[in-house]
């Protein structure tokens, strides 16, 4: 399907981003959602992760660093890919199907790679050198309205938390539907017409960049980080 990519992952690599997550203080960081919601979002940006490098090791691709701080921007880089005398920050986006697409094709058609646009900056300010979609087979209002349903006590044995959860739905829904370099966003961008850069949702802005007609496919990503400069 247009090149998307199916990450098969393993109960103990669920379990080990389970037990990361229930060791963050993830509450205070989605302090407006569910308990419950809030640990599955959690959980899913460290599936996520996991996913990735999982996917690049498999291509020989090795990461310098993951999870790091940049102090001048504020914001995580998830992983750091070094080329030559080149280093590349990569920021990994992780979304579950909006529910009216029902499935990831009409997604891709209907969507964009999670390109936030923070405090008005211009697509040259963009944070991060490469952008990547990792998506969970869910739909996301049907599985938050499970969640809330589901009564969890988070000081239960993790492998009841992982049942409760339904965490194991992540060992077969994680797929690699696209990325973007930033060189080539730039050049999309100031392409189209204003009013067809950017889209809102809620209070947040986000640039376009649709999955299907502008995200290059996960394949091409092996071959952009290990040609040489």
């Amino acid at each position: 399907m247009n090149g998307v990519v199916h990450i098969p992952l393993t109960k103990e690599e669920i379990l080990s981003a389970l037990e990361k997550a229930l060791s963050q203080n993830f509450i205070d960081n989605l302090r407006n959602r569910h308990p419950n919601i809030a640990l599955d979002s959690k959980l899913r940006g460290y599936v996520g992760e996991l996913a990735f490098k999982k996917w690049a090791n498999t291509h020989q691709i090795q990461f310098k660093n993951s999870n790091i701080k940049d102090y001048s921007s504020g914001m995580d880089i998830d992983f750091v890919f070094e080329k030559g005398s080149e280093k590349l920050d990569i920021e990994l986006k992780t979304s579950l199907i909006p529910d009216v697409d029902q499935d990831l094709q009409e997604m891709m058609t209907r969507r964009d790679i999670k390109l936030i646009r923070r405090r008005e900056k211009s697509i040259r300010e963009l944070d991060g050198d490469i952008h990547a979609q990792i998506v969970f087979k869910q739909l996301r209002l049907r599985k938050d309205d499970w969640l809330k349903k589901q009564s969890i006590d988070f000081k239960q044995s993790l492998e009841t938390i992982y049942t409760q959860l339904a965490a194991y739905r992540y060992e077969n829904d994680t797929h690699f539907l696209g990325w973007i370099d930033k060189n080539t966003l730039i050049d999309q961008i100031n392409q189209k017409p204003q009013h067809l850069q950017k889209w809102k949702y809620g209070m947040r802005e986000f640039w376009t960049c649709n999955l299907k007609t502008e995200a290059k496919k996960p394949e091409l990503l092996i071959e952009f980080l290990t040609q040489k400069e």
